[in-house]
């Protein structure tokens, strides 16, 4: 709903407040909201975590890149945690129990710019590869505390995105989308891992005076 929002926001704002977006070297920061699905399957030594669910989280991150247009390419560095909400071990579910999933991942993605569909607003899709190092703890809480299980993993990482630019100056722009984020199968969680990234950024284009 708020992403939905702020799309509306910024296509009405778009005619009054409107740039050229130039070519060249850019950066870029970024932060949001993160929705981490069930990430366990473990059954060793007759020890069996069957599923977890996850608070909503966040996710922050930084890019560099360079734009030729209608194609950005980048390099990115992403954080993503989300708390425990609720474990099964035994498929029972488990009381006094904290803990979070991580990923940190460094990533190497191609975007296509389509034209503007209004003013300076730019739709965008785009594809990632890279690596992403996963880390996985939970603890009992009182009146048992200590550490429950630990498991990470440096796996192959992959994402899609979609969103738009707003391009409110020759540069700088702001941008919002959603990005889908998934690795291979990570060895000690049984499962891989997968992110639902809803995403706003701050973008600075470092020349002023390259224009398409």
């Amino acid at each position: 709903m708020r992403i939905a929002f702020f799309s509306a926001a910024l296509l009405a704002s778009s005619a009054a407040v409107c740039a050229i977006p130039v070519e060249g070297w850019y950066s870029s920061v970024f932060g949001g909201y993160s929705y981490i699905p069930d990430n366990i399957s473990i059954n060793r030594l007759g020890f069996t975590l069957n599923h977890a669910s996850y608070n909503s989280g966040y996710h922050v991150g930084g890019r560099i890149g360079y734009q030729s247009n209608p194609m950005r390419y980048e390099g990115e560095i992403t954080y993503i945690q989300s708390n425990i909400k609720t474990l099964n071990i035994y498929s029972i579910r488990q009381h006094n129990v904290s803990g979070h999933t991580s990923a940190t991942a460094a990533m190497a993605n191609v975007y296509y710019d389509f034209p503007a569909m209004v003013p300076c607003v730019q739709p965008f899709l785009g594809v990632g590869l890279g690596f992403a190092g996963v880390d996985t703890k939970f603890y009992r809480t009182a009146p048992l505390s200590g550490l429950l299980y630990r498991g990470s993993n440096s796996v192959f990482a992959y994402q899609a995105t979609g969103g738009l630019t707003y391009n409110f100056a020759e540069n700088y722009a702001l941008n919002i989308a959603y990005r889908y984020f998934g690795t291979d199968r990570v060895d000690n969680l049984g499962k891989v891992y997968q992110a639902n990234l809803g995403t706003f950024g701050v973008i600075y284009r470092f020349d002023e005076a390259s224009y398409k």
